[in-house]
């Protein structure tokens, strides 16, 4: 009978271990700690890029606020028609106008080869389209800039945070084009793609 006793007390012991562990009820890692903070406001870093025409100098973010991508009309220089053997030129100035900490480099690109269209006249045939990387904007009237650019180049270059790129284009219409064509127009898209490096 002197186990009896023994075995109360080793009962309670029992009862007060499980008491315990069902308090905890979460890890039971010893090296847990709490910190306060006092109320803030917590703002992501702004994935910006602006784009910038040649002539008009008008600035517009490359992706719109609800979310879409924006497109620039690009003014050609020198303004007016084309006339066959001859090129006009045009550019845009690429931004990276990131409010991100710490260094952030992105890679901008002309994303395929521009895309010439006409209604159905057949003008498109007859356009050569350029592209080539630039240091400026003023470098995009240059005729000996596109002078080693293949029409099927697709140029890129990396822009730090705060920087400005440039990528010009010249478009010429071939000298054999049909006279009859005088007079009709064509469109020319030329996608840009950005991405963080």
């Amino acid at each position: 009978m002197r186990s009896t006793p023994m075995l109360k007390a080793a009962g309670l012991v029992l009862a007060a271990v499980l008491l315990g562990l069902m308090a905890v009820q979460g890890s039971y890692a010893l090296w847990n700690s709490a910190a306060s903070a006092s109320a803030g406001i917590i703002q992501a870093a702004d994935f910006r890029v602006t784009l910038t025409d040649t002539q008009t100098s008008n600035t517009t973010d490359m992706t719109l606020p609800n979310g879409t991508a924006a497109a620039i009309a690009l003014t050609t220089t020198p303004a007016g028609a084309l006339v066959p053997g001859q090129a006009t030129y045009a550019g845009v100035q690429v931004g990276n106008v990131t409010n991100a900490g710490g260094a952030f480099t992105i890679r901008a690109a002309v994303g395929s080869t521009p895309v010439k269209t006409d209604t159905g006249s057949g003008l498109a045939g007859y356009l050569t389209v350029k592209a080539v990387a630039a240091g400026s904007l003023a470098q995009c009237a240059s005729a000996s800039l596109y002078t080693l650019a293949l029409p099927t180049d697709l140029p890129s270059m990396a822009i730090a945070k705060g920087n400005t790129g440039v990528f010009c284009f010249q478009v010429s219409l071939n000298a054999a084009m049909p006279a009859n064509l005088a007079g009709s127009t064509a469109g020319i898209s030329i996608p840009l793609t950005v991405a963080q490096q």
